[in-house]
């Protein structure tokens, strides 16, 4: 995907701005709080349908207006061009078309330009929370796999009725035993399917993160990918999940909620034999979680047969100066790319085919200094 065009109409503190951007790099400059965020966040809309930081529509519409209104405008690889308009109301009503035809309702645009996004909490991929790395994993398996993703919301409503079962036994009611064991079959069913395609996605997405982790550093750092199961680390099956719920069965009546499925398990990183959460620096944590971004678009790309648009939130914080040149070498080659620093210096003038934005309290301006926003 290509985007062309982009306009804003009260969106955060941007008031109203229309922007063209290169196919390969576009590089937006300035102070913390001026607007290089909220840009990134009002093209990832197009892909997410909400934004990837707040789900309160009121933060999103700027300060003495009732409403925002985005307009896209872009391309395929194969060359068809498209338009996306979202508008969206203080009260959260939204009006959403593609091409000029209005959609039912937001869900409508997941995944018709797909997109990655990288910004500052992203770098607890590498080190924070296994809830981090799942979340990772299943949306970049939903993004190419249909199957997976009807699996995913299907586990999580049978999750949500199960736990509510649950939960009102924890409370004092009856268990009612036969639902429970019609929830436990449907779980692990489900759950089994997750696991496998979480599984099978980890595969591709490791092979990727290791040829990019080596093109980036210039030497291979032994990088290692593995999915660890909570229920059974040797088998993961729908036998085992099985079991594991009936094992857990007089805890989760006292506790109100379910305690075994892959809602508890955990992707492991190793570099050269150390967990990285544990043993690696926070610049090779961030450089880890960059590959990790890079490895999710090149494996959208590969799938999906079109290249997603990469959204790059001050990746080169604490990063040095061979890593920097290596990430932006390898996005030259790939991908339309939007990428925010609060330096300059970050992006050097000689990189050709460049479009660079400077933004001041929502103000867009290029280099040569002539306003791109009123």
């Amino acid at each position: 995907m290509i985007i062309e065009r982009l306009h804003l109409n009260s969106y955060r503190n941007i008031k109203d701005v229309s922007l063209e951007f290169s196919e390969g790099f576009n590089f937006i400059t300035g102070r913390n709080a001026q607007g290089k965020t909220n840009l990134l966040e009002a093209i990832h809309i197009f892909s997410l349908g909400r934004s990837f930081r707040t789900r309160r529509t009121t933060e999103l519409v700027r300060f003495g207006s009732e409403h925002f209104f985005l307009r896209l405008i872009g391309r395929s690889d194969s060359g068809v061009g498209f338009r996306l308009e979202i508008g969206q109301e203080r009260s959260g009503r939204t009006r959403l078309s593609i091409n000029g035809k209005k959609m039912k309702g937001v869900s409508e645009i997941i995944g018709f330009m797909p997109s990655v996004i990288f910004t500052s909490r992203d770098v607890e991929l590498s080190s924070g929370q296994p809830a981090g790395r799942r979340t990772y994993l299943d949306y970049t398996a939903a993004q190419v796999s249909p199957g997976f993703l009807a699996d995913l919301k299907e586990y999580r409503q049978v999750l949500k009725q199960r736990n509510s079962l649950l939960r009102s036994a924890a409370a004092g009611g009856t268990l009612d035993e036969a639902q429970l064991e019609v929830w436990d079959e449907a779980l692990a069913r489900k759950g089994a399917s997750v696991v496998t395609g979480r599984i099978e996605m980890l595969g591709v997405i490791a092979e990727r993160a290791r040829d990019i982790f080596t093109e980036v550093l210039g030497r291979e750092d032994g990088l290692e990918l593995e999915y660890r199961c909570s229920y059974d680390p040797e088998g993961c099956g729908e036998d085992a999940l099985r079991a594991a719920l009936l094992a857990a069965r007089e805890s989760e009546r006292r506790r109100g909620y379910t305690l075994a499925g892959p809602h508890y398990d955990e992707v492991t990183m190793r570099i050269d034999g150390e967990e990285v959460r544990k043993y690696a620096s926070q610049g090779r944590r961030r450089l880890l979680a960059v590959v990790l971004k890079l490895a999710q678009a090149d494996v959208i790309m590969s799938r999906r047969g079109e290249r997603p648009v990469v959204l790059l939130d001050d990746i080169f914080s604490e990063l040095d100066a061979g890593v920097v040149s290596g990430v932006r070498n390898m996005l030259s080659d790939r991908y339309q790319s939007f990428i925010t620093s609060p330096r300059g210096d970050d992006f050097p003038g000689d990189i050709p085919g460049v479009v660079g934005y400077k933004v001041e309290n929502g103000v867009f301006r290029t280099p040569e200094g002539s306003s791109k926003a009123s």
